[in-house]
């Protein structure tokens, strides 16, 4: 019975592809605006979870503007699925011509100049992040990226190859870390998704937005073991089908040579600095986060009560 509706569902998805593939992308666009604010309007609580957190980030604004962003994210995130529907079909010169990003030469600079490793990329749920990874391996750069794998092989084997088409390839969440270093050794950039919440066992408490916020350790744990450069990307739609890369590079020589700071103290200041220089790229495209996501939800053990009544 598992088999048959891993099946159905492996089918179903496919047809979706298929038929909203056919569509010009400002369609796809309404299409999956249209299904967010159903979504919205069916579950009340993933708009008082969104408001919460951009209370949180923004306290400084008021209700109206925090109303405003939180509309324009759900085009956002129609933004992301439409963009993950048309994959296959981009090419090279697609990219070249509605991608932009005037990190890339540094990038460039800074794989070669790294001794032979990779760069670790500090990324998340900021406008249309399947594309960047996409983008990156259209301009010839391929990368690795941590993904969690979805329960229907057939689906996850299909997403899987669209995702590794252009010399990408996926590392399972599961027993990332080592995969993540070996790659990292060997030359090849990895890129992670750091911006959501995880369980206290696995996290360190940087701040997001003057906040303490469970964020993994494994990023700063493979830099820190790699002593590979480090740069934080996002993907911005900036209108008229055209995207811009932005990214910087991470300061990280004081902390892999301070041999006075413990482990825990390296792990810590490095994610507060990825942390910082994420929340800002947040605060440039407000409306591109992932605000439905319980960011704030794991607390600092001894600290206080969830923020989400």
């Amino acid at each position: 019975m598992r088999a048959l509706l891993d099946l159905a569902v492996y089918a179903s998805v496919r047809g979706l592809f298929f038929s909203l593939g056919l569509l010009p992308q400002p369609l796809r666009v309404a299409f999956f605006t249209l299904l967010f604010r159903l979504a919205f309007l069916i579950m009340p609580k993933l708009g008082r979870i969104s408001l919460r957190n951009l209370e949180i980030a923004f306290p400084e604004r008021d209700l109206a503007w925090r109303r405003e962003i939180l509309s324009k994210s759900k085009t956002e995130m129609a933004r992301l699925l439409s963009d993950m529907v048309r994959l296959p079909k981009l090419s090279e010169s697609w990219a070249r011509e509605h991608v932009s990003c005037d990190f890339l030469p540094r990038y460039a600079e800074l794989l070669s100049g790294s001794g032979g490793k990779g760069i670790l990329i500090a990324t998340g749920h900021l406008g249309s992040f399947e594309l960047l990874g996409h983008a990156i391996g259209l301009f010839g750069m391929p990368l690795s990226a941590i993904a969690r794998k979805f329960r229907s092989p057939q689906l996850d084997r299909w997403w899987t190859s669209l995702r590794e088409a252009r010399g990408n390839s996926i590392i399972d969440r599961r027993g990332a870390f080592k995969a993540m270093v070996a790659d990292v050794s060997a030359g090849r950039s990895v890129a992670v998704l750091f911006d959501q919440n995880v369980t206290r066992n696995h996290a360190v408490f940087p701040t997001w937005f003057g906040v303490p916020a469970a964020t993994t350790r494994a990023l700063a744990l493979a830099a820190i073991k790699t002593e590979a450069p480090v740069v934080v990307a996002s993907m911005r739609y900036c209108g008229a089908d055209h995207y811009s890369i932005e990214a910087c590079e991470c300061e990280t020589a004081d902390i892999y040579q301070d041999e006075t700071l413990s482990s825990d103290e390296r792990v810590l200041r490095l994610t507060q600095r990825l942390s910082d220089h994420y929340c800002e790229m947040i605060r440039r495209f407000p409306e591109g986060w992932f605000w439905l996501h319980r960011r704030w939800k794991t607390r600092p053990e001894g600290g206080e009560e969830s923020v989400y009544s």
